[in-house]
């Protein structure tokens, strides 16, 4: 699992479930999204953008498009422990609002991606103890608006870790002892 944000017109792909060469938190790959100028030395068109992937009529009516945009970018790549870490040419691939693709073409390896339901996401990072709770810091109080990036973050994980703690007690182990059928009980009601 991924998550995708934007800095400009950069896109930058972090690992929210790491494996064992590139562990979660680190970039995994990262697209400059801007209009690419082509620059023109001695004859020679250089930054050339990437010309769109077209596809066949079977596949064009399966995802509503003749061809698919392409954008260039680094992927990056390690040996087990996130030794020899490096980055290599790439390109991130527009499917469709859903989907998309990122490809390491020096080693031709390329990932699928998909925009996961709540539940999923939910799942994949319980199993993955991105949401796990031990060892939780304590705060005083919170940061201000002002403190460093890594404090607020910090902070909003402390957060999200005590919520699903609470919200797991609270429902004793049973995750849908709390489903509301109309009618206001002691454990499940709206205020």
């Amino acid at each position: 699992m991924i998550n995708v944000t934007y800095q400009g017109d950069q896109l930058i792909a972090y690992k929210v479930t790491g494996d064992k060469n590139v562990p979660k938190g680190e970039i995994t790959f990262q697209v400059d999204l801007s209009p690419i100028k082509p620059k023109v030395i001695g004859g020679d068109k250089l930054d050339m953008p990437l010309q769109p992937i077209s596809l066949t009529e079977k596949a064009a009516k399966k995802w509503g498009t003749k061809q698919l945009p392409r954008y260039r970018g680094l992927g990056r790549v390690a040996e087990p422990g996130f030794t020899n870490e490096q980055w290599m040419e790439g390109q991130l691939i527009l499917i469709s609002q859903e989907y998309f693709s990122f490809a390491w073409v020096p080693i031709e390896t390329q990932i699928f991606f998909g925009r996961p339901s709540p539940e999923l996401a939910l799942k994949m990072l319980r199993e993955n103890g991105v949401a796990a709770a031990p060892g939780l810091k304590s705060w005083e109080s919170p940061p201000s608006i002002d403190a460093d990036v890594d404090v607020l973050k910090d902070f909003a994980a402390t957060c999200l870790d005590l919520t699903t703690e609470d919200v797991e007690e609270s429902l004793q182990g049973d995750p849908f002892s709390c489903i509301w059928h109309g009618v206001d009980t002691e454990e499940c009601f709206f205020q």
